[in-house]
C-alpha cells in the first residue's frame, strides 16, 4: 500500500511530498490545485510504462491531430512551467518499505535506438520491432520528439520503454494498455455500453457481479437484477421490481458512474483505484452509504483508493463514514492549497476528526 510519494517537475508540482496515505483517500482543493494531476502521478508511479503517457493524453483529451502537426511539443505539458530539459521525478514508497522511483525525460532519437539496457531490448525479434518503428519514421527526424520513462526499484534498474511521437502520429517501444485497463476514472469519460458490459462478464466470472448490484441499490432500492446480453451491441439490463428490463443507459449519469466504479473496483489487477471527482452524478443522499461500499470492497479487495472532490457534502458523508464505530477501514483527508508567498502547492493531510470539526465550524477545508 502506498503511503508516501514525492514529485518533481510534474505538471503544477515543481516539488511536493505528501506523507500518510491511508486504505482510502480523499482529495480535495480550489480549481487548478494539482488534484487531478496527484491522481496522475500516482497512476505513473503504479503503470511506469511508455503507454501509460500516451493514455493520459487521451484522459486529457489531448487531439491526435495537434500532436502529428507539433511533434516536437507533444509532451511539453507534463513538464512543470514546460522545463522538459529537466527530468519529472516521482517516487512512492510503500509501508514495507519498498521504493519505486519513476524518472520522465525527453530523449534525442539517436540515443533511444542505440542504447540497448534503455530500451530494455533482451530478445533478437524486440530489436527488429523497435528497427521497423524507427524505420517507418519520417526521414526529417526533426519534427520528431521521444520521451522515455524508466522503473527503479529499490535502487537497482529496472524497466525503461519511449513513445515516440512523430507528423505520422505516436508510437510506444514498450507494451501498452487501453482506458479499459487502467485503473484511473477521469471526471467527464464515461464507458460505452459495450466497455461496461464486458467488465461486468468479467466480474460475474470472477463471482464479483453481486456487488454491482449493491452498488446500484443504494442508488436506487427498487432495482432486483442485472443482466448483460449481447444481441447486437453488448449491453447491460436493470430490472426494477415490477417493470421490464431496461439498458443502463436509461437509469441516468449516477448509476452508468457508479458502474464504471464498482466495476474498476473489482476487476482492478493493480490493486489501487483512482477516482476524480467522485461525487459526480451521485446525490447527497446516497454518499454516505456510498462510502460504505467504498470503505467495505477497499479492505476486501485489498485495494488503495484516492479520490478528489470540490463537494463539500461529500467530504462531510466520507468523514461520517470513516468515524463510524467499528469501522475497519482506515482513511485520511488530504487538501491541495497554494502558499501564498511562493505559490507552490503542498498537501496537507488532515485526519477525519480534526475534518469533521473544521466542516462543522465552517472553516476551510477546500484550499481556501
Amino acid at each position: 500500500m502506498l503511503k508516501e510519494i514525492e514529485i518533481q517537475n510534474f505538471r503544477c508540482f515543481e516539488q511536493i511530498k505528501i506523507s500518510g496515505f491511508e486504505r482510502v483517500n480523499l482529495i480535495g482543493g480550489k480549481n487548478n490545485a494539482g488534484k487531478t494531476a496527484l491522481l496522475e502521478a500516482i497512476f505513473l508511479n503504479v503503470a511506469p510504462e511508455a503507454g501509460s503517457l500516451e493514455i493520459l493524453r487521451e484522459l486529457r483529451r489531448e487531439s491526435s491531430d495537434a500532436l502529428e502537426a507539433m511533434p516536437q511539443r507533444a509532451w511539453d505539458n507534463l513538464f512543470y512551467a514546460l522545463k522538459k530539459d529537466r527530468i519529472i521525478v516521482i517516487i512512492g514508497k510503500e509501508e514495507n518499505q519498498k521504493s519505486e522511483l519513476v524518472e520522465i525525460s525527453i530523449e534525442s532519437l539517436n540515443k533511444v535506438i542505440s542504447i540497448d539496457d534503455i530500451l530494455g531490448i533482451g530478445k533478437r525479434s524486440h530489436r527488429q520491432d523497435i528497427r521497423e518503428i524507427i524505420d517507418s519514421l519520417p526521414k526529417d527526424k526533426s519534427g520528431v520528439s521521444v520521451i522515455t520513462i524508466k522503473l527503479i526499484i529499490n535502487e537497482k534498474k529496472a524497466v525503461t520503454s519511449s513513445l515516440i511521437a512523430s507528423s505520422s502520429g505516436s508510437i510506444t517501444t514498450g507494451s501498452t494498455s487501453t482506458t479499459d485497463q487502467v485503473p484511473i476514472i477521469p471526471s467527464f469519460i464515461m464507458f460505452s455500453g459495450k466497455e461496461i458490459t464486458e467488465a461486468y462478464d468479467r466480474a460475474r466470472l470472477d463471482d464479483k457481479d453481486s456487488e454491482v448490484l449493491k452498488a446500484f441499490q443504494v442508488l436506487d432500492s427498487s432495482i432486483e437484477s442485472v443482466e448483460s446480453f449481447s444481441i447486437g451491441e453488448p449491453t447491460l439490463y436493470l430490472r426494477r421490481k415490477g417493470e421490464q428490463r431496461l439498458p443502463l443507459s436509461l437509469f441516468g449519469d449516477a448509476i452508468n458512474r457508479v458502474a464504471e466504479i464498482i466495476l474498476k473496483l473489482v476487476n482492478n489487477k493493480y490493486k489501487i483505484l483512482l477516482i476524480d471527482e467522485i461525487e459526480n452524478g451521485i446525490h447527497h443522499t446516497s454518499q454516505r452509504e456510498f462510502w460504505r461500499v467504498l470503505f467495505r470492497l477497499a479492505v476486501e479487495l485489498d485495494t488503495q483508493i484516492f479520490a478528489t472532490t470540490h463537494s463539500l457534502e461529500m467530504l462531510q458523508a466520507f468523514a461520517d463514514v470513516g468515524l463510524e464505530p467499528n469501522q475497519e477501514c482506515s482513511s485520511a483527508y488530504f487538501e491541495m492549497a497554494k502558499k501564498w508567498k511562493t505559490d507552490q502547492i503542498i498537501g496537507i493531510r488532515r485526519d477525519l476528526e480534526t475534518l469533521s470539526y473544521a466542516i462543522e465550524h465552517q472553516e476551510g477545508v477546500r484550499g481556501e
